[in-house]
């Protein structure tokens, strides 16, 4: 059982008396509420008491958190973190206090017990490295070669191993690359405790980041009208929160297409977008699930409910993007795929932008008057029907036709999946406002960073492969109206 920090434990203490008083699990809006956090944010604390062995989660059904069975979890023991001491040269000794939560089993049955994080490497070769906490025992005495936390002068702290030689003391490191320390009789030292354990940075490193996040650097300005080379998540990172209003993207999903080897998160990628994207933004995203042993991976249903459950986007709508499936239709044992899903994901009550004009379509009888119209209400009684005279245009349904195999330029095909010209063209009409900015963290051939283009939007492309990369400017550069700034 691993260590947790104070909003961990807090949140796991929230979680048990919630369940034992209700007689079930609270949902990621229940804790997001209590404790003032977004829901992505809950989302990553409780991953992080999974993989601390602390819960357990079962499918991806609201209310499935459930406790751990294991009888450690009710013996936690809160003792004060301290603050840092050097395992270098002694620095200034700190008192900055916190309360972190310990196994009982890691504790001694006597003695108080406190913890310090480790700033330094001249413990290396006892397994102590930078980053990493002790936990120290308190006591004023200790054997020649134990680990202690020794305070010079009244003010300076260090970590290292004690000898007490005849005319002096020294604090030895283990790190050939640093020097003993030697400390006269005359000098004021005084022994503060001795280490018991060492929870490693290695094993605990969610817990040392998410009390000390990396600082990352921003974009600033946007980086408008580019291609970024890198990470998807990445790069995501650097882009300021609520300043992209629309995503058109197709991951590179369940290893269909190689895509040069890289792989991707598209739950991270998810969190960073719903950051990144405005109130009333949307997102909209080409994927299909690999049929593997006659059974679907169903990546596209898993994506959408974590995206919904655990990060908290809506699902708007989820529309069918029919196609040309494979010539020939070979297969003996299963149908031809002849489409794809899009989920049409929002953050926030509604849509900022929708226009759907372009997308209407002609009318079966537009134009004629007919009778008809006997709407069926919810009770199940059935109106009256009527005389109405069909509209030459009605709206479009959920199915989209883009039966138009092979569309799209030379340089296009050079990707392996790419999808129609139209499909970024018609959601960017119909979702992003006029002045907007449209984002495709997986731009692939460009073909999104095209439409936006050819619509007047501005654009960020962002690619892992340097390949693909260069492949979307040169299109930008031979089939767009402007040039794309190079990153």
């Amino acid at each position: 059982m691993s260590t947790l920090t104070p909003k961990q434990k807090q949140i796991f203490d929230y979680i048990k008396k919630y369940i034992r008083t209700k007689k079930y699990a609270p949902s990621l809006d229940d804790i997001g509420k209590h404790f003032h956090l977004v829901k992505s944010t809950v989302h990553q604390h409780i991953l992080t008491l999974q993989q601390k062995g602390y819960l357990r989660k079962v499918g991806n059904q609201p209310r499935s958190i459930q406790l751990n069975d294991n009888k450690k979890i009710s013996t936690l023991v809160n003792i004060p973190l301290l603050g840092t001491i050097a395992a270098g040269q002694p620095i200034e000794a700190i008192e900055d206090k916190e309360i972190i939560a310990i196994p009982k089993d890691k504790l001694p049955t006597i003695g108080n017990v406190f913890a310090l994080r480790v700033a330094g490497s001249s413990m290396v070769d006892e397994n102590i490295k930078d980053g990493d906490i002790v936990l120290i025992k308190q006591q004023s005495v200790a054997e020649n070669g134990q680990k202690v936390v020794a305070l010079i002068d009244g003010s300076e702290a260090t970590l290292k191993k004690i000898y007490q030689e005849k005319n002096y003391i020294r604090l030895q490191p283990a790190n050939r690359n640093f020097d003993s320390i030697i400390i006269n009789r005359d000098r004021d030292i005084a022994i503060q405790g001795v280490v018991i354990d060492v929870i490693s940075r290695g094993i605990d490193q969610t817990m040392n980041e998410l009390l000390h996040p990396p600082k990352i650097k921003s974009y600033d300005p946007l980086p408008l009208n580019s291609i970024i080379c890198g990470d998807a998540t990445d790069q995501l990172k650097k882009i300021p929160d609520n300043s992209i209003d629309m995503v058109v993207t197709s991951p590179p999903y369940d290893g269909i297409r190689q895509y040069n080897g890289f792989s991707y998160d598209l739950h991270t990628t998810g969190q960073e977008l719903y950051r990144v994207m405005k109130e009333g933004g949307v997102i909209a995203m080409v994927i299909q699930d690999q049929t593997k042993d006659f059974g679907k991976s169903l990546t596209s249903f898993r994506t959408i409910v974590d995206w919904c459950d655990n990060i908290g986007f809506k699902l708007f709508e989820t529309v069918i993007y029919k196609k040309h499936g494979a010539e020939g239709a070979w297969w003996t044992k299963r149908f031809r795929v002849d489409h794809e899903y899009v989920p049409i994901f929002i953050k926030g009550k509604r849509p900022q932008f929708f226009d759907k004009e372009h997308l209407k379509i002609p009318s079966k009888h537009g134009g004629k008057t007919m009778t008809g119209c006997a709407t069926r209400l919810t009770n199940g009684k059935t109106l009256k029907s009527k005389k109405v005279t069909i509209n030459p245009l009605k709206c479009r349904g959920t199915i989209w036709d883009y039966t138009t195999c092979g569309d799209g330029t030379r340089l296009k095909h050079q990707h392996p999946a790419t999808f129609p010209d139209r499909i970024p063209s018609d959601l960017i009409k119909c979702f992003c406002p006029p002045k907007g900015v449209v984002l495709d963290p997986f731009i692939g051939s460009g073909t999104t960073a095209l439409a936006a283009i050819e619509l007047g939007k501005k654009y960020i492309g962002i690619d892992i492969s340097q390949e693909y990369c260069d492949l979307t400017r040169k299109r930008i550069k031979e089939e767009g109206k402007i040039n794309s700034r190079l990153f």
